[in-house]
């Protein structure tokens, strides 16, 4: 099986999925969509993998489905959010992509995701202060990556004849 595994990431945390991800995928590819370009056309499989910020996907995310949907909707494809609130994936995945292809997709899990300060600019330093400061008034445990979705996500994939 020929797997394209694509993402999109601001602080390489959905790149690290990615990459686990691979190893229990004989045949994938990973591509980070902010740096190169991807043909989906060229695979069987099609992984797409996104952060959350602010509740939105990366943009890199958004114009490779744009760009592809016809080819993706003919494939077998997957989907995963790394995000600081996987209470909410559901929410992000609703609103940010086309309910067709959530429909078709073989497997979506939320690989969960680290609350990082660094290496963003000001303003989000200052809201991510903020929300690590909710975070422990609220006794909440910092997200980290969810090692099960991962297996879960391959498991389903590999299913696939």
């Amino acid at each position: 099986m020929n797997i394209l595994i694509a993402y999109a990431s601001d602080n390489n945390t959905t790149g690290e999925c990615a990459q686990l991800l691979a190893e229990k995928l004989p045949g994938s590819h990973v591509v980070n969509l902010s740096k190169d370009n991807a043909k989906p056309s060229d695979y069987d499989t099609i992984v797409i993998g996104s952060c959350i910020r602010f509740n939105i996907i990366h943009k890199s995310v958004v114009n490779f489905i744009k760009d592809n949907l016809d080819t993706l909707m003919k494939k077998n494809t997957a989907i995963y959010l790394c995000c600081g609130f996987p209470e909410k994936a559901n929410q992000y995945l609703l609103h940010n992509f086309p309910k067709k292809l959530l429909n078709k997709s073989v497997s979506i899990q939320c690989f969960g995701g680290r609350l990082k300060v660094r290496p963003y600019k000001l303003y989000d330093k200052l809201v991510m202060k903020t929300v690590q400061k909710n975070f422990k008034l609220e006794n909440r445990t910092f997200t980290e990556i969810n090692y099960e979705s991962i297996q879960e996500m391959a498991n389903d994939i590999l299913k696939i004849k």
